[in-house]
């Protein structure tokens, strides 16, 4: 073997090393992304889950006893006011 061909099977075998240890690196950082998207949704989920928890908890003061026991009134009259703006309005012909 001549002097160049050792230096070019030096220089493809270090190149090939450095693209296996690039391989095995984006390998790892691909397991550490998904070991993050796995705990986004398992946070995800618990935010779910403590939302309908919050609301179960909630729902049981819709009762109109409750709320009534609570302070709230029951209104007597109720008014409906019309919302048309009547001055926006062209003649009508």
């Amino acid at each position: 073997m001549t002097k160049i061909n050792k230096i070019t099977w030096i220089a493809n075998l270090s190149l090939f090393m450095v693209v296996v240890f690039m391989g095995i690196k984006q390998t790892e950082r691909g397991i550490e992304i998904a070991k993050l998207e796995d705990g986004l949704e398992q946070l995800i989920l618990s935010k779910q889950q403590l939302t309908d928890v919050i609301f179960a908890s909630n729902k049981s003061l819709d009762n109109e006893e409750n709320l009534l026991s609570l302070g709230f009134i029951k209104p007597t009259t109720v008014y409906y006011f019309n919302t048309e703006d009547s001055f926006a309005k062209l003649p009508v012909r």
